[in-house]
């Protein structure tokens, strides 16, 4: 175990990739469970808040301590056994995504959700139930934790299994390692009909697994997980589209989702027209990265990323399926980028993960927080919803580029913020946005939780009861309120 009270150690722990700022006064590295049950089992006896830190890539100030302890995971760091044959991977929830899809790919198989931060921690992945690309397909996190290793706040052990605890109807319990019942009941809450991850998921009926999936470290920590993968397909298209108009492009994802959800639906394993993944560049998008990519067409309204896939033995008549469905829709078909060997697909990728980070690299400059929409409705408003988006920024004229899921009506809009006088401004904005989502049946976290930053909006979601209910399981679990302290809620 590694104890650091030397406040240049504990620096880099006291922010995460939102540039929200800590305060810790200590930072705890466990290396094994019993060192963890210690660490928390000791910070409970002196009432010591508790913070958990994955890899420090969260946007909502979820790993940063105002006070007390970091528990950083960084050494639960091995893959403990990958089943092929079972197709379940047992980690410790320090592994990074990216050594776990590699250790994955190379065999063969892949990893469903896909979050977009490849140096984020699977402990981090199962907090926020992040998801990525290829949700619009899969899903996010949550579909794929098959068991759950969890040591509470006092240093008892969770250890749960998927379909193993059930709440019946609107009343759970839960029993330790150690024999003690952990028991509480619950009101439904609204789930909006898209991505959401804001708050803990409670539903009739619903899998003790799910309540710590998405709950942000406030009921426990996740120390080991069984997750479930897939076979890789046989192949994959990809495709970079550009658009002359935004209505036309909108008009091809209303298309494009409606004919792959059919094909999901069907279980249809043929379709030519089934995308996996379905994402958005907007014309400021595409401006940014014009200085890297000379090739983007410069009358370009936006940009759609698709992949689809398919047998070996269909790739020409699935190519041509999508040319002929692209021709319909833009006259800059020409112009479109194509991806079917594996270096072709990685360009795309860079060119997505290109954008944010150059995104980060402006914010950086200006020293600034980061202002970003997370926010999604239902599918039958996005085209609405993201007028309402370029309407808001229009009004407070700041620059801005939106980017983002379409595929799941998700868009992260982008501020770059200059001044003081921004700050205001964009706050505004924020908060313009969220209102619109939630009228909409929306919700006001996607993907990437609510963290310290997010949490005055939960008010707006979900009302006080809820809210006061969500607290009374966090303190079955956690009755002296110290782990995440300032995630969630207050």
């Amino acid at each position: 175990m590694i104890i650091k009270t030397d406040p240049d150690f504990i620096e880099p722990y006291n922010k995460d990739a939102s540039n929200y700022k800590g305060n810790a006064d200590v930072v705890y590295i466990p290396e094994n469970i019993s060192e963890l049950r210690d660490i928390a089992a000791e910070c409970f006896e002196k009432e010591l808040p508790m913070t958990v830190s994955g890899a420090g890539t969260g946007l909502c100030g979820g790993r940063t301590a105002q006070a007390g302890a970091v528990i950083s995971m960084e050494k639960f760091n091995k893959i403990i056994e990958i089943d092929y044959h079972k197709m379940i991977a047992e980690v410790e929830t320090g592994v990074l995504l990216s050594t776990l899809e590699a250790e994955l790919n190379s065999a063969g198989y892949f990893y469903p959700p896909n979050p977009t931060e490849k140096d984020s921690s699977i402990g981090g992945n199962i907090a926020n139930n992040s998801s990525g690309a290829r949700t619009f397909k899969y899903g996010p996190t949550r579909n794929y934790v098959e068991e759950l290793d969890i040591v509470l706040a006092g240093g008892d052990m969770l250890k749960l299994k998927r379909g193993a605890v059930m709440a019946d109807g609107n009343n759970m319990e839960i029993y330790s390692e150690s024999g003690i019942k952990y028991s509480f009941s619950f009101p439904d809450i609204n789930i909006p009909d898209t991505k959401h991850v804001a708050g803990f998921w409670l539903q009739s009926g619903m899998d003790a697994v799910d309540l710590f999936v998405g709950s942000e470290g406030v009921l426990g920590i996740s120390a080991g997980a069984k997750l479930s993968f897939l076979r890789q397909p046989e192949k994959v298209l990809g495709l970079l589209i550009f658009f002359e108009n935004e209505e036309n492009l909108f008009a091809f994802v209303d298309d494009v989702r409606e004919s792959s959800k059919s094909a999901f639906k069907d279980n249809s394993q043929a379709s030519l027209i089934s995308a996996r993944l379905i994402e958005f560049f907007d014309s400021e998008s595409l401006k940014l990265l014009s200085g890297k990519y000379t090739q983007i067409p410069p009358e370009s309204a936006g940009a759609i990323w698709i992949e689809q896939e398919h047998s070996g033995d269909n790739e020409d008549e699935t190519m041509e399926a999508w040319f002929s469905k692209i021709n319909l829709f833009t006259g800059l078909a020409d112009y479109t980028w194509a991806a079917t060997t594996p270096k072709e697909h990685e360009q795309i990728r860079e060119f997505r993960h290109t954008l944010p980070s150059m995104v980060v690299d402006i914010i950086s400059r200006n020293n600034s927080a980061k202002f970003g929409t997370d926010t999604a409705v239902p599918d039958i408003h996005n085209y609405n919803y993201y007028k309402m988006i370029k309407k808001h920024l229009t009004d407070i004229g700041m620059p801005y580029v939106i980017y983002g899921h379409i595929g799941n009506s998700h868009y992260h809009a982008n501020l770059f913020i200059g001044s003081e006088k921004d700050v205001h401004l964009a706050n505004k904005f924020y908060a313009s946005v969220i209102d619109d989502s939630l009228c909409l049946g929306g919700t006001i976290s996607a993907e990437h939780g609510i963290g310290k930053i997010k949490k005055e909006y939960m008010l707006k979601m979900y009302g006080r009861e809820i809210i006061n209910s969500m607290k009374e399981i966090k303190r079955v679990f956690d009755p002296k309120m110290l782990l995440g302290r300032g995630n969630i809620f207050d």
